[in-house]
């Protein structure tokens, strides 16, 4: 099944997204909080997490405010 996350604060974005697609997917809010982590200046590169396990932002996150991803 499809979803369609829309990046916060995309009010606009989600009310045409639902409109266009809510009776056939869902149409969610990303969840996230904050782009990262809030890192302690005084911890070492590989103390806790050694590097970003997610890949780079999707074309479409970027330019639309959203992405469409399988769950």
């Amino acid at each position: 099944m499809y979803c369609i996350v829309v990046k916060r604060g995309e009010f606009q974005q989600y009310d045409v997204l639902y409109k266009a697609f809510g009776a056939r997917l869902p149409v969610i809010w990303d969840r996230r909080r904050v782009e990262g982590r809030d890192q302690d200046p005084q911890s070492t590169a590989g103390e806790h997490h050694s590097a970003e396990r997610r890949g780079g932002m999707p074309p479409s996150w970027v330019a639309l405010g959203f992405v469409v991803v399988d769950r």
